[in-house]
């Protein structure tokens, strides 16, 4: 049994272990970074650390939606390996939400295979049913692979 974040992203619900999870933000408008990739939303700072805000409706190439009171930033915390597999680096990331919801406890058992979802499969780890619905746990790995890619690049090169 492990603990989980649940939220929304257009109508959808989806979870991430709470463990990874720093704080949830209201929305606040992140300063653009130039060059950026389409999802990245821009930088906004929190407890003194910069942090890479990705709007999860791009990232999932589903349609905009403007920001209400109810969109939050969660801001999750993501350890990566560099290409050179000798250090380990930390990078937060703001995932834009429509809502959050609850924290909730998983059990394995809950696992299904059969659930529907619009977003490509490779950001999902699993999907199990939970109070009749589909829940979606997301796979940080695939989430953020290629900005984490980008980012260790542009490290190595300073």
């Amino acid at each position: 049994m492990e603990n989980y974040l649940t939220f929304m992203v257009d109508n959808t619900s989806y979870a991430i272990n709470v463990s990874s999870v720093l704080e949830v933000l209201n929305m606040t408008k992140p300063t653009a970074v130039p060059c950026a990739l389409s999802y990245i939303e821009g930088l906004i700072y929190s407890r003194e650390q910069g942090i890479t805000v990705v709007n999860l409706r791009k990232r999932f190439e589903l349609e905009d939606h403007e920001a209400d009171k109810k969109t939050k930033i969660i801001v999750v915390e993501v350890h990566t390996t560099r290409e050179s597999g000798n250090n380990e680096s930390v990078i937060l990331y703001g995932l834009v939400a429509d809502s959050v919801q609850d924290v909730i406890q998983i059990y394995e058992e809950e696992k299904v295979e059969d659930a529907e979802c619009s977003i490509p499969k490779e950001f999902i780890s699993y999907a199990l049913r939970y109070d009749d619905k589909p829940l979606f746990i997301l796979d940080f790995k695939k989430l953020f692979e290629e900005h984490a890619k980008l980012s260790s690049l542009t490290i190595q090169n300073l």
